[in-house]
């Protein structure tokens, strides 16, 4: 009876073991196996970043940059699918995040239209719940005042936004007024500062009816500039790589809109109310060109970000070819072409100088096996 128990014993004790070690290698291999969440249709390497410095892909096809955490705040510029910007932090119902563009500009976008690299809440606080507007007693008030209420505005030289800013004043600030423009839609005011100027009237509580402030006489002259070169071509966008809409000579003049960030191209209108871009050194403005706004740009065609810390541009398309420059993680290029097995993408530099780079290390939005193949 002893000799026939013994096996089963065993047999027993090898099942138990084994049934034992199951939940272990269910979740060994649940551990091991890639979530499906994250980034299923952007291909960007987040540990290619630096790591104390998140980051966030936008998600929608286009996406306001707001100079506050909030719709009623103005609009900076304009990002689209697939740019990459750096997190800054958060307003602290996480509905906001302040973030870094590629030129440099700051601002606040709704977090909602960003993939990011960490959860937001994660992100530092620098913004809580913005303070109800308590305008002050009209008796303790000058005669005629405003309470400023979007987050940040812009104050300017004359009644439009073709005019230079001269300051700008946050919500809850108070402004005296002194007059308006003829159709009411624009208020001159003095700041907390000293500094006189003109605000839209949208966005300020007036402590009286606009439209019963006396009209003032506004700046005569808007921004306009002269063509010093004896020909220059007016583009649909800031960059070469976007298409010629016209020829402009030299002596002709131009309304002057506003400028990109580095102030390298001018947006312009012409006399038929056409609008196009000019790069500045080829005209002479009646305003300093850091005065005027800061406006969108659009991308330029077949644009793609660089989504890697560094990324050498060689004279062609293999890493046997020499390296004349880098690029950085964010920057902008307009695409060419590609070489025959698409590992190598023919691009153009924001200087207008022409490279390859490695395909892996770019996001855009035009599939590269598209591109066309050009020649090295």
């Amino acid at each position: 009876m002893k000799v026939q128990s013994f096996p089963k014993f065993w047999v027993v004790l090898v099942l138990l073991i084994f049934m034992l070690s199951l939940p272990g290698q269910v979740l060994a291999k649940a551990v091991q196996e890639p979530s499906s969440r994250g980034l299923p249709s952007l291909s960007i390497n987040y540990t290619a970043q630096d790591p104390k410095e998140p980051v966030g892909v936008v998600n929608t096809g286009a996406l306001n940059v707001r100079s506050g955490p909030g719709v009623e705040s103005s609009k900076v510029i304009v990002i689209y699918k697939g740019q990459v910007v750096a997190l800054l932090g958060r307003w602290a119902t996480n509905n906001w995040v302040k973030v870094r563009l590629y030129s440099g500009v700051e601002g606040w976008v709704n977090s909602i239209y960003l993939t990011t690299s960490v959860p937001v809440s994660q992100l530092p606080v620098i913004g809580g719940t913005p303070p109800p507007i308590i305008p002050t007693p009209p008796e303790s008030l000058p005669s005629a005042t405003a309470i400023v209420t979007t987050g940040i505005l812009n104050v300017r030289s004359g009644p439009s936004i073709s005019f230079g800013v001269v300051d700008t004043v946050k919500q809850g600030q108070q402004l005296v007024l002194f007059g308006r423009n003829q159709s009411a839609t624009w208020v001159k005011v003095r700041t907390p500062g000293n500094t006189e100027g003109w605000v839209n009237a949208r966005l300020v509580q007036s402590s009286v009816a606009v439209g019963s402030l006396p009209v003032v006489d506004s700046p005569l002259t808007s921004p306009s500039a002269v063509v010093t070169t004896g020909a220059v071509n007016v583009r649909s966008g800031p960059g070469f790589d976007f298409g010629v809409i016209t020829i402009l000579y030299q002596g002709q003049s131009v309304a002057v809109i506003g400028r990109t960030n580095n102030s390298s191209w001018i947006k312009v209108r012409l006399g038929n109310d056409q609008e196009g871009w000019i790069g500045s050194s080829a005209l002479q403005t009646n305003v300093p060109v850091q005065s005027l706004p800061v406006v969108e740009v659009p991308p330029p065609p077949n644009a793609a970000v660089v989504n890697v810390n560094f990324l050498n541009v060689r004279n062609g398309p293999g890493s046997n070819f020499e390296v004349f420059t880098f690029l950085q993680w964010g920057q902008v290029v307009g695409i060419i072409g590609r070489s025959a097995n698409s590992t190598w993408v023919q691009v153009r530099l924001p200087n207008n100088s022409v490279g390859w780079v490695d395909s892996n290390y770019l996001l855009g939005k035009t599939p590269i096996t598209e591109l066309p193949i050009v020649s090295p």
